[in-house]
């Protein structure tokens, strides 16, 4: 994994371990597992959007890019490189 992602990716990690899952730390990926409701992907992207200065689509909120946390880390950091190359 680039250091990149897995930055990005400890940072999504924590934000769901202390904001989203009830029970505490899930020990495995909280995406892959399905620890995160529907109401916690919305938070989620409000809060990858206002960190990480990135903003996604409807379009882009399916489970694909949500599947675990390295996956959406790798989006969120293509995301933010094309904002760098669009001036953004």
């Amino acid at each position: 994994m680039d250091p990149r992602d897995l930055e990005t990716a400890e940072r999504i990690r924590s934000f769901i371990d202390e904001e989203l899952v009830e029970d505490g730390p899930t020990g495995g990926d909280p995406l892959a597992e399905d620890a995160v409701d529907s109401l916690g992907i919305e938070e989620l992207v409000s809060y990858i959007e206002e960190t990480f200065g990135v903003t996604f689509r409807d379009d882009e909120v399916v489970a694909r890019n949500f599947a675990s946390v390295p996956t959406l880390a790798r989006v969120v950091n293509q995301k933010r490189s094309a904002a760098r190359l669009n001036g953004g």
